[in-house]
């Protein structure tokens, strides 16, 4: 089952698109908002596989809201009466466009498209993480990892004061491994942090290794709920 969040600041909106979503039978409504703010708290509380986001709202509108979802985010299919909204939500990377009122085949297209994405059940845990070290594989402990970050030569990792290359994408790393993503390019290991200093309307992370990890202010309120940080 598709797991659905559906976000419309109009009651009889959200009504109807329930309906037909239960109706198709593969999709399960676990949440419905209001408004930008409910949809970011529930987006987080619920992690459903598709947020319906109308981008016409009051306060936070679809786009804003798009632009605050943490990583990973769901898929994103805006839903909306305005024609001219199109293009501003393929910049946000939406998987599809629905003009209201909603029609069924149309709908049935977007599911498809959402199933065909939708991965199946989670890949286990990495217990050794295999790393290269010119012509050696190295087969590194999650617990002896620092932080993880891209460059142009691919996925970099540090670990006991060594840099190390992986062929695993940063998605799969945070997916599989017990790393924080503190900023598009770096995840770190929590347990590897030794101090966090504020930086440019973000921070940077110090590592008991002495690596220097940049936190975009995008992730900096997760550290500072988490950390309880005073800047």
């Amino acid at each position: 089952m598709i797991r659905a969040l559906i976000v419309d600041d109009e009651p009889l909106a959200r009504e109807e698109l329930a309906a037909l979503l239960d109706e198709a039978g593969t999709v399960e409504v676990v949440g419905e908002a209001g408004n930008g703010k409910e949809a970011l708290l529930q987006a987080r509380d619920l992690r459903p596989d598709v947020i319906f986001l109308d981008i016409d709202m009051p306060g936070l509108s679809g786009v804003d809201v798009s632009s605050l979802l943490p990583e990973p985010r769901p898929l994103l299919v805006f839903v909306t009466a305005h024609q001219q909204y199109a293009l501003d939500a393929f910049d946000e990377a939406a998987l599809d466009y629905l003009l209201k009122p909603v029609d069924p085949e149309r709908l049935a297209r977007t599911l498809s498209r959402i199933e065909a994405l939708s991965p199946g059940e989670a890949e286990p845990p990495l217990e050794r993480l295999a790393c290269y070290q010119g012509n050696r594989v190295r087969l590194v402990s999650p617990a002896d990892i620092d932080c993880a970050y891209v460059d142009l030569t691919g996925t970099q990792v540090r670990a006991l004061g060594e840099e190390l290359h992986c062929q695993f994408p940063l998605k799969t790393l945070e997916a599989r491994l017990p790393l924080l993503r503190v900023h598009r390019q770096y995840l770190v290991n929590p347990d590897a942090i030794k101090a966090i200093s504020p930086k440019d309307g973000g921070a940077e992370i110090e590592t008991r290794h002495g690596a220097l990890v940049p936190v975009s202010r995008r992730y900096l309120k997760q550290l500072r709920e988490r950390y309880q940080l005073p800047f």
